[in-house]
């Protein structure tokens, strides 16, 4: 009776390592054609960015030699060819012109006003602001 289930685990044993076998096997033969599907679709994604650098390319090379600059006036001439290119361009940004316009904290406005020599009293008048915040932002920044 012993011999007999001994038998039969010994066969399910020899199974079951078949099976892991298998499993083993088909598990690196899908690593395999994930490699190879991954690196087509890489290959074919650099073929594309490729394409898109030569266009862009040419176009810039028929872009700079439209666009001439008389030297002489200093006056730039545009082509019609280069105008087209820009208009028919739906990404492209319209000019405007823009001004930046840079306005100081009233920190930095207390301080120079204070390396000038006014006091806290006349920076309060001047920044409209308190006495106490001038003076504070004095205190911090000159210690």
């Amino acid at each position: 009776m012993v011999t007999f289930i001994f038998a039969i685990s010994f066969i399910l044993h020899i199974i079951t390592i078949f099976a892991i076998y298998l499993l083993i096997k088909q598990n690196q033969q899908l690593k395999h054609e994930n490699i190879h599907d991954t690196t087509a679709l890489l290959e074919s994604y650099l073929a594309e960015i490729k394409d898109e650098n030569n266009r862009l390319q040419a176009e810039l090379a028929v872009s700079s030699s439209n666009h001439e600059t008389d030297e002489a006036s200093g006056v730039t001439k545009h082509h019609a060819s280069e105008e087209t290119l820009i208009n028919d361009d739906p990404f492209s940004l319209p000019d405007v012109e823009q001004t930046d316009h840079v306005e100081a904290s009233l920190q930095a406005k207390v301080l120079q006003l204070h390396d000038q020599g006014l006091t806290e009293t006349e920076i309060a008048k001047k920044l409209n602001c308190g006495k106490t915040e001038a003076a504070l932002i004095i205190k911090l920044h000159t210690t």
